[in-house]
């Protein structure tokens, strides 16, 4: 199984999110082709600075044998979807890239 890490910010987690951050999950993994070893965290943050957006989601996948690669989504983690994951990580992964979402 792979690894994988899960927060909210400070937000309480609310009706429906853990599944949405396991589809999340899942969708990247399969995108990519990624191994167990590799942990995909999805992370929402709130921001109240002027200028931010209110709701952001970060998609990171970290491995031990590469650098870290990070995708930003200005929604909530049940609005982000395959397609906008498969727009965020074809121009970091085109090589791994599987058409499918």
């Amino acid at each position: 199984m792979s690894k994988t890490a899960f927060a909210l910010g400070r937000r309480a987690p609310r009706t429906g999110y853990p599944e949405a951050v396991q589809r999340v999950k899942q969708q990247t993994q399969k995108l990519l082709g990624l191994s167990e070893d590799v942990t995909v965290s999805v992370t929402e943050l709130s921001c109240r600075e002027p200028g931010c957006p209110d709701v952001e989601t970060v998609v990171a996948i970290l491995s031990e044998r590469e650098k870290p690669c990070v995708a930003r989504f200005h929604k909530s983690i049940p609005d982000v979807t395959a397609e906008e994951l498969k727009t965020a990580f074809e121009p970091v992964f085109p090589s791994r890239m599987i058409l499918e979402p």
